[in-house]
């Protein structure tokens, strides 16, 4: 994950103030929760990348050896088979 706990807390604190204070939302629960409930979708989010990434790693080990060989680039392959895991998948990141 890209961002710490300290650091998502402090985003999900911030974005809740703003929707409640700004009167984009009227939440049916404590402004507490909402931003405990934005903490965990935002963490969610961020696996969602984790995961595609470790995928997309795990489907490059065919290519290893091209790899090594300098036949195939590891970072336009990697960027590749990501953009299209995210497009197939219908992903936002």
């Amino acid at each position: 994950m890209k961002l710490s706990r300290e650091r998502i807390s402090f985003i999900a604190k911030e974005l809740a103030n703003k929707l409640i204070d700004g009167k984009y939302i009227e939440p049916l629960i404590p402004k507490e929760q909402v931003m405990l409930k934005l903490e965990h979708i935002i963490t969610n989010e961020l696996m969602l990348e984790d995961k595609i990434n470790q995928e997309v790693k795990e489907l490059l080990k065919v290519y290893e050896r091209e790899i090594d060989k300098g036949d195939i680039d590891y970072s336009k392959m990697f960027n590749m088979i990501k953009n299209k895991l995210i497009k197939e998948r219908g992903v936002v990141l």
